[in-house]
């Protein structure tokens, strides 16, 4: 056991491993400090290999959700949302919630049916929202609430999805699960429409003690329920909506959920970017061009996620790194032999390693992604990988290099030693 022990851990294998990631931290600060490679740094920071369990549905068939229907209210007034709610409300769903922030009272007579038509709902869930009232933006100091008027008729939950960085284009993976601000604690507005169904569930949830939860997602508008504008207050008129047809879809003990998706469904709200975000879902998880999910639909899918109790897990920093750190000195302990014994080969089977691993590694973790739904951070281990052939090279021929010539001055200084010996005698 010792003999093996010595023969794996030698001193240039942890210096060459420690050399490779910091050849690591070294790229990463050059992308963080210069920023004409901004781009580059954000095209890598927004791209996931696991978006391809998604994008191409690399997992188990998707069931459709039949509990949860969702409810388009377009570009209506406060006074169409009012008709709205009220149609819903005749049939008794389980609950329903509004993804809209009422903050501000607008004309009286419409808000007074708004009012109205709300205090209908048994179980009315409304928008909140995690803010900022000072310059530091390292954590929320504010909740909003809808206005005073409305949200006394309901319970609320934080709307904010998170899109990492300032840009449009980044897509939407994960959800804020609770905050604390001051001495008000307040959960997701999903899980707060999931409470009303199961609190069991939700304590569950929130149990796993995670600020910040993935989103398992089951798929767009598609897999739910979905009524337009027109299936709940029929079409437009000169004179005003004409008469109500029946809403195509019994609500009774349903779990409703209202919001913005495009002024009508169709083509055209397709293309609008209001309230509407990027997810893994999208066809183009590489080169994204229109956002392809609206916020009431990725709130839906929190929803679902969390009745039927199927989380996203994710490795922790620490089994990351040391995933990183492990394949990446096994590699060189070996690239070493074939560097020190068949020094002829060693390109040619370092380079095919190195393809083959890399390869494995995120095919592995797409396939754990989608199976087990449990999110590898495989992407240090995969570039530790793939630099440390090269960085190995770099080592061995400076380290060699800096050591033979250590070697050469200390036999030139004992050779003049023992010169000096042989003279005074």
């Amino acid at each position: 056991m010792f003999r093996i022990l010595k023969i794996v851990f030698k001193a240039d294998y942890i210096y060459c491993t420690l050399t490779v990631f910091a050849f690591m931290l070294g790229i990463q600060q050059v992308l963080e400090r210069f920023s004409f490679l901004n781009p580059i740094d954000n095209a890598l920071t927004d791209f996931e290999m696991t978006d391809i369990v998604f994008a191409n549905g690399i997992r188990d068939p998707q069931t459709p959700d039949t509990n949860i229907v969702l409810v388009n209210f377009g570009n209506l007034s406060r006074r169409g949302i009012a008709r709205q709610i009220e149609l819903i409300a005749h049939q008794k769903p389980k609950v329903l919630g509004i993804d809209c922030s009422f903050r501000v009272l607008k004309k009286p007579e419409d808000d007074s049916l708004l009012e109205a038509a709300m205090s209908k709902i048994e179980n009315l869930v409304l928008y909140s929202k995690l803010d900022f009232k000072g310059d530091k933006k390292d954590a929320f100091d504010t909740i909003v609430y809808c206005h005073p008027r409305f949200a006394r008729h309901g319970k609320s939950g934080f709307c904010n999805l998170i899109t990492p960085g300032p840009s449009e284009y980044v897509a939407c993976r994960t959800f804020p699960s609770k905050d604390r601000v001051g001495d008000k604690n307040e959960i997701a507005f999903g899980l707060q429409i999931a409470k009303i169904i199961d609190s069991n569930k939700v304590k569950k949830f929130l149990d796993r003690g995670n600020d910040v939860e993935l989103i398992n997602f089951k798929g767009n508008k598609e897999m739910f329920y979905s009524l337009d504008v027109t299936d709940i207050l029929g079409y437009e008129d000169e004179s005003g909506f004409k008469s109500e047809s029946e809403i195509p879809i019994n609500l009774k003990d349903k779990i409703v959920i209202m919001g913005f998706m495009g002024e009508y469904f169709g083509p055209q709200s397709e293309k609008t970017r209001e309230d509407k975000f990027h997810t893994p879902m999208n066809p183009n998880y590489a080169g994204k061009a229109y956002p392809d999910m609206f916020g009431v639909v990725i709130h839906a899918n929190i929803v679902s996620m969390v009745l039927n109790e199927t989380p996203m897990n994710k490795m922790g920093d620490f089994a990351r790194i040391f995933l990183a750190i492990f394949l990446c000195y096994l590699n060189v302990v070996f690239f070493f032999y074939v560097h020190d014994n068949h020094p002829s080969w060693y390109d040619l089977v370092v380079k095919t390693m190195q393809i083959v691993e890399v390869i494995l590694i995120l095919f592995l973790a797409v396939v754990v992604y989608g199976k087990y739904r449990y999110q590898m951070e495989v992407s240090l281990a995969a570039i530790a990988v793939g630099l440390c052939g090269d960085v190995l090279e770099v080592y061995t021929g400076a380290m060699y290099n800096i050591v033979g010539r250590f070697k050469d001055k200390i036999k030139t200084l004992v050779l003049k030693m023992r010169t000096k010996k042989q003279i005074a005698k």
